[in-house]
């Protein structure tokens, strides 16, 4: 074990998923439910929270609530969890790339190097592929098993059959996919079967199956997808409120059929089948979105290179160059790379891309977002923004094809696409940023501070709603409202730094300016994009600064600064001459588009 260095957060993602696959876990699914819990806790909180009484209501939901000196639950699974860690890396695991353990008298797990790793490698696969990226066929085969109640409860057992229900409904009538019937799938409930029996038996690429939980009003719903040999290729959970079953399992199945998809024209065209490096890339694929979800610094870092090591490997696809030019797009919006180096970097991935596959709604997403972000170009964005909806339905096009037409207030538009974004894929972090902020730069107030956010159950993503919230709150003079958001915003701003400054700039509205004037004070030692500097000064109505921000802002094409004609923050100095002056430094769109049409 070598214990001088650290895995990626990703990495150590990756090692829960062979878990999941050892012989160690083989129907130990509330083993893995703890191990999952206690590994994301310390990923993403570094642990702090991780007591009995949490881990017991979390996994092993109680009525009344979890009390750990009457119930040793929590007590004995975790000496259960040590043992069989312990277990599979004497055994299976003993060349695993990295090594997970929960030391004794505690609950957050440790996660180091294996020195005794075959190639010393945090991110090897497991196991190792080989072969073609795609073949002959048609298309990709899924196999999707029915779900599981974990609660055991006769309504958890009817949501999650009619879950598997919607599910093959949902898949089988995507372009690509071949989807088992429900007469077969229904077949293997309540039988004992392994993946790899039951893909070469059904002759299918990929077996997705699950588990749906019900805790305190609120569904828990698991997906995992496996390759032939039984490997996760990836997972994730959505959580949802107990409410509208019906409504909530297509929703659930929507969002998977969209992140599911193999954007791949020739798989699309059922030409192709994906092989397994094709697989192997898309689980990669498929981490690296999930990061991107985040649009935190470290999660676009990894995110990077995940996508990477898929254009490295599988060089025939394109997933990976257009993953490096979303990466670069967003790093750039965060202020983490420069102008020129995000434009120079995007351009050179995603012209490779699309030359792999001239077809792929990711790579036109991509060239449609350098065109609109970075060369300020709207005439080719909505060319390529509308092109990439035409070969096929993809959220994230349609959800930045919105925010583009909301810099031209065009806003009846950019909803209808809102609209089309969440019926593809509901279950969104990224699509409650744009929305949130959208509807504050369209200063459609109510419609922000009046919606039941989902995204505000969980912790990515939340800051930006959170921040324009309360800023829609202040200027629809609410300021109890507002206030009432400025500890959740503290909490959740940290690892933003556009918003570093956001709970003393938010205070500062409210009439508490102290905070706001300290960090003003020193604001060029402190890691942010001179927009945010900017936003801080408005906040104490000190213009000379908060100008000199925005010509930094101006002079760095901070992508910011496409919103300073909307932006509410700056309304006490819009009509003064030297706001217009800066206003007249803004490079100009190369198309001055028109609601409901073209160039004007």
């Amino acid at each position: 074990m070598d214990s001088t260095r650290t895995p990626s957060p990703w990495a150590v993602r990756e090692q829960v998923d062979r878990l999941r696959a050892s012989p160690q876990f083989t129907g130990s699914e509330r083993l893995l439910a703890f191990l999952h819990f206690v590994v994301e806790e310390t990923l993403e909180r570094g642990g702090g929270g991780l007591k009995e009484a949490v881990i017991g209501n979390a996994i092993y939901g109680r009525e009344p609530p979890y009390d750990p000196r009457i119930d040793s639950t929590v007590r004995v699974e975790a000496r259960r969890l040590r043992r069989k860690l312990e277990d599979h890396y004497a055994g299976a695991g003993r060349h695993d790339p990295v090594v997970i353990t929960l030391p004794t008298g505690g609950y957050v797990p440790l996660f180091s190097l294996n020195a005794a790793s075959m190639d010393g490698e945090t991110d090897a696969p497991a196991p190792k592929v080989d072969g073609p990226t795609f073949i002959q066929g048609h298309g990709a085969a899924v196999a999707v098993m029915p779900f599981r109640a974990l609660n055991r409860d006769g309504d958890d057992e009817s949501f999650a059959d009619g879950l598997t229900d919607e599910l093959i409904y949902a898949l089988g009538r995507a372009q690509g996919l071949r989807v088992t019937s429900r007469g077969v799938a229904f077949q293997y409930k309540d039988r004992g079967w392994s993946v790899p029996a039951l893909a070469q038996e059904l002759g299918v690429d990929v077996v997705l199956q699950g588990t749906v939980r019900r805790q305190e009003g609120m569904l828990r719903v698991t997906v995992e997808v496996s390759n032939p040999q039984g490997f996760v290729l990836w997972s994730d959970r959505i959580d949802a409120p107990d409410q509208e079953r019906l409504r909530l399992q297509e929703r659930i199945a929507a969002t998977v059929l969209s992140r599911v998809r193999l954007d791949n024209s020739g798989v699309r065209a059922s030409r192709l089948s994906p092989g397994p490096v094709a697989l192997e890339a898309y689980a990669r694929v498929y981490r690296a979105r999930q990061l991107l979800d985040r649009q935190t610094p470290q999660a676009l870092y990894e995110a990077q290179e995940l996508f990477q090591r898929v254009a490295d490997t599988a060089s025939d696809t394109a997933r990976g160059h257009s993953g490096l030019a979303d990466c670069q797009c967003d790093l750039f919006r965060l202020g983490l790379v420069d102008h020129a180096t995000a434009k120079a970097t995007a351009q050179v991935a995603v012209r490779r891309a699309l030359e792999i596959d001239p077809q792929s709604v990711e790579a036109h997403t991509a060239r449609a977002t350098i065109a609109a972000w970075l060369d300020r170009d709207a005439t080719t964005a909505e060319a390529d923004f509308s092109h990439a909806l035409r070969l096929g339905d993809h959220a994230r096009a349609a959800r930045l094809y919105g925010v583009f037409l909301t810099i031209f207030q065009r806003h009846e538009e950019a909803e209808r696409l809102f609209r089309d974004a969440r019926a593809i894929e509901p279950f969104s972090v990224q699509q409650d940023i744009a929305e949130a902020t959208c509807h504050y730069q369209a200063r459609r107030f109510t419609l922000l501070t009046q919606r039941d956010w989902g995204i505000l159950q969980a912790e990515d993503g939340v800051a930006e709603v959170l921040v324009y919230r309360a800023l829609a709150h202040i200027f629809a003079h609410e300021h109890d409202a507002a206030h009432a958001l400025v500890g959740a915003i503290e909490h959740a701003a940290g690892r933003h730094p556009d918003l570093v400054y956001a709970r003393a700039e938010v205070e500062a509205w409210l009439g508490a300016p102290e905070r706001a004037w300290r960090l003003l004070a020193t604001a060029d030692t402190v890691p942010a994009t001179a927009f945010a500097r900017a936003t801080l000064a408005a906040s104490l109505n000190d213009e000379a600064r908060g100008l000199a921000a925005l010509n930094r802002a101006i002079d760095q094409r901070e992508l910011s600064t496409v919103w300073l004609r909307t932006d509410a923050r700056f309304d006490a100095w819009r009509d003064r001459p030297a706001f217009q002056s800066l206003m007249d430094r803004l490079r100009p769109p190369r198309q001055e588009t028109q609601a409901g049409g073209q160039a004007g």
